[in-house]
């Protein structure tokens, strides 16, 4: 009798760690993804501070192209193999510049990261997305994404974003 009390309970136990956590995604368009791609308004620091990911940070220097006496700088934020820059003009306006994913642990709006199969990422939008061969682009004011899948799954994120 002792035995199938702990073939139960140990049976039991056993299923409740496997169980996986279920989220659901509300379905947004394009439009909304694209106003806020990364669910916080994109800064340095609120990128630092809200994208769950430990960045190394550095700092270039380039000469403002309509006043060159002045000095912008461009933060290149890397973690492993993936880049995002931003642009800081000399008056402190910060601009998402481009950016390259390929880290499951950086994070978009909706659950959307590096490693989701093709069809969950479909379903996370409202509207129809439009497959190019293996990639799809999402185009909005001044930015485009462009979500690269291979066999199936995200295998990269590029972000260009437009300023001038």
């Amino acid at each position: 009798m002792k035995k199938y009390i702990i073939t139960i309970f140990v049976a039991s136990l056993i299923g409740c760690i496997s169980q996986k956590d279920v989220v659901e995604y509300k379905k947004l368009s394009q439009k909304e993804f694209l106003e806020q791609p990364f669910g916080f308004n994109e800064s340095i620091e609120n990128f630092s501070n809200n994208s769950g990911t430990k960045f190394k940070t550095q700092k270039l220097l380039r000469k403002n192209k309509h006043y060159p006496e002045k000095t912008d700088t461009i933060y290149q934020l890397t973690y492993r193999k993936s880049e995002i820059f931003f642009y800081k003009t000399y008056m402190g306006k910060e601009f998402l510049l481009t950016g390259n994913i390929l880290n499951r642990k950086i994070e978009l709006k909706n659950g959307i990261r590096v490693g989701i199969t093709q069809d969950d990422f479909v379903k996370r939008f409202s509207n129809k997305l439009k497959l190019n061969k293996d990639s799809i682009k999402m185009i909005g004011e001044g930015t485009k994404y462009t979500f690269i899948f291979d066999k199936e799954k995200l295998y990269r994120i590029n972000i260009d974003n437009y300023f001038d």
